[in-house]
């Protein structure tokens, strides 16, 4: 069932582990980027609320990629 306008093509649906990749990638570059500054000296509170928030998205990203590839597996052995 399309509910989309009329004439429209459906929009696709993301692809998870695309998605947690992506953000695996950008969470490692903040990181990267903020203990940076932290090493040169910067000990602004932002710098480090900047490393344990691009610390939890890593977890986050990291997880959603695990469950990603646990249901595909389970998809894979209910259909063979």
């Amino acid at each position: 069932m399309d509910i989309g306008p009329t004439g429209a093509s459906p929009m696709p649906l993301p692809d998870p582990m695309a998605a947690a990749l992506a953000g695996v990638q950008n969470a490692q570059a903040r990181a990267a980027a903020a203990t940076e500054q932290l090493a040169s000296g910067n000990l602004d509170p932002a710098v480090i609320v900047d490393v344990t928030s691009a610390q939890m998205d890593f977890a986050v990203n990291a997880k959603v990629l695990q469950t990603s590839a646990d249901m595909t597996k389970k998809l894979l052995d209910v259909t063979a």
